[in-house]
């Protein structure tokens, strides 16, 4: 039985597939046409303590998200609301809020597919008919630099193909993956220059 169809997207990986800049994403999500989401730990709002999925006001840490300059690695969470509540809450502990990565925020798939649809995001020229990819590149690179960026590379260049791998396994519809081979002719020039290769 295959895996069932991935839930969740980070923006890096909405702003690969829809060929735009992460800001935009996060701008239209600030104007209200997507909802940004993230898996927060237990933390405690007044009387009350919340942990798991929660809404995040993303207009808030757009500094993560600049279009010019360096954008910020990391934003204070000081409001959240949770799924199914009308009624935001502040974070009393931490009482600086929560830390947070720009690479935590997540959009759930049925809406952001609800989106494409109503705009036509991935309508393809006539020309293009029957060219579709069969894999998801663009996520995969978008995921790869975020990952690298967080956690460093691997110690070597088959652990990198085989995390490819893994990516392609756990968020392709049908859980397939391109063949080693393929992925390995894609990833060369990467791993040379992650390695400092001079000749590269």
């Amino acid at each position: 039985m295959p895996l069932p169809p991935i839930a969740f997207y980070s923006i890096y990986e909405i702003s690969a597939r829809w060929g735009c800049h992460p800001a935009d994403v996060a701008g239209w999500a600030a104007a209200g046409h997507l909802q940004v989401l993230a898996g927060i730990p237990l933390v405690t709002c007044g009387e009350e303590t919340i942990a798991g999925l929660v809404e995040v006001p993303i207009a808030e840490l757009m500094p993560m998200f600049r279009r010019y300059g360096p954008s910020e690695e990391t934003a204070r969470l000081k409001r959240v609301l949770p799924l199914g509540s009308k009624s935001w809450l502040q974070v009393t502990d931490p009482p600086d809020g929560l830390p947070i990565r720009s690479s935590d925020l997540l959009l759930a798939a049925g809406p952001v597919q609800q989106f494409e649809e109503e705009r036509d995001l991935l309508r393809r020229p006539a020309s293009n008919i029957g060219a579709t990819p069969r894999y998801e590149w663009d996520a995969m690179y978008a995921w790869l630099t975020c990952h690298i960026f967080e956690k460093g590379p691997p110690a070597t260049k088959t652990a990198l193909i085989a995390q490819v791998q893994d990516w392609f396994v756990q968020n392709s519809p049908s859980g397939e993956a391109p063949d080693e081979s393929t992925i390995r002719k894609r990833l060369t020039a990467l791993w040379h220059k992650l390695r400092g290769d001079a000749t590269v």
